[in-house]
């Protein structure tokens, strides 16, 4: 094996985190009728962590953010409509409420990813009520890839013992 690959039982219990965590998600998901359910999963890779008291700290960063950033994605909705130059107006604001905020989570870019995520996912909405549902919906998907992986990780140090 080269040199510069050095396998460890820690990137081995990261990849196991990922790998059932994003295997529990999909199917879940996709039992409750939610057909491709990858931004749950891509919410689940972002928060999980192998070490438990960060997996803590990432999902209460990302609930935050994910919070800022579906407010101004659903009052942008409401008030102005969607269309790129409402996303590129509410992700301006995202950026610039959440970096003028004191103690703000370090990973302040997940607001601004939010709202696009959001507002792509109203843009199959025909009507305004139809946008506001399909971003709930994508706002739920979101925060529950990121429960899952807060679960996992609260799991895997439970009952496979790893240490924080």
């Amino acid at each position: 094996m080269p040199h510069f690959i050095a396998p460890n039982r820690q990137g081995l219990v990261y990849a196991v985190k990922i790998l059932t965590g994003l295997l529990f998600v999909w199917f879940s998901l996709t039992a409750l009728g939610l057909e491709e359910p990858y931004w749950a999963v891509v919410s689940l890779i972002v928060t999980v962590e192998p070490d438990y008291t960060v997996a803590r700290k990432t999902f209460t960063a990302r609930t935050i953010n994910t919070a800022v950033g579906s407010v101004i994605a659903m009052l942008t909705l409401l008030f102005v409509g969607h269309g790129v130059w409402a996303m590129v107006m509410a992700t301006t604001a995202a950026t610039l409420i959440v970096l003028s905020l004191r103690g703000y989570p370090t990973n302040w870019r997940l607001a601004p990813i939010t709202v696009v995520v959001l507002m792509a996912a109203a843009a199959k909405g025909s009507t305004v009520h139809e946008e506001l549902h399909l971003s709930l919906l994508r706002c739920a998907e979101v925060l529950y890839g990121s429960a899952i992986a807060l679960i996992f990780s609260w799991l895997y140090r439970r009952f496979v013992g790893e240490k924080d």
